[in-house]
């Protein structure tokens, strides 16, 4: 077991000791492994270790947070599945709605067009 984590530990403790101090480690690890939880140790300098504090069991993380679904019907297909506006009215309000939004984005644009053609302040 060849832990980085470990080596100040080792550092710590006398040589003489290692053997018990390497199989206390390696319950802890493998303990650690298998359910998560974090501990404080408390290390002597004959290599007894003592456990001080233990965190709290980690939930397990599912597998897919989320799953696509794919439609039955493709969206430009039936426009009205993705609004409230009944089928009938979405043929006839699509050119209504692009010509108001490119309007609208025009105005925008022209706000931050004519702020930007005048030169720029002078700060000296």
């Amino acid at each position: 077991m060849s832990d980085p984590r470990f080596a100040p530990v080792y550092a710590y403790v006398h040589p003489v000791f290692w053997p018990w101090l390497w199989l206390q480690l390696w319950a802890i690890a493998t303990h650690q492994k298998e359910t998560g939880q974090d501990f404080l140790l408390n290390v002597t300098r004959c290599g007894f270790v003592r456990i001080k504090y233990v965190s709290d069991v980690r939930k397990p993380k599912p597998k897919n947070l989320y799953t696509y679904e794919v439609p039955t019907i493709p969206a430009w297909e039936r426009p009205a599945l993705g609004s409230d506006m009944p089928v009938e009215f979405a043929e006839d309000a699509r050119p209504l709605l692009l010509s108001a939004l490119c309007d609208a984005l025009y105005a925008a644009l022209a706000d931050l067009r004519a702020a930007y053609r005048e030169p720029a302040p002078d700060t000296s």
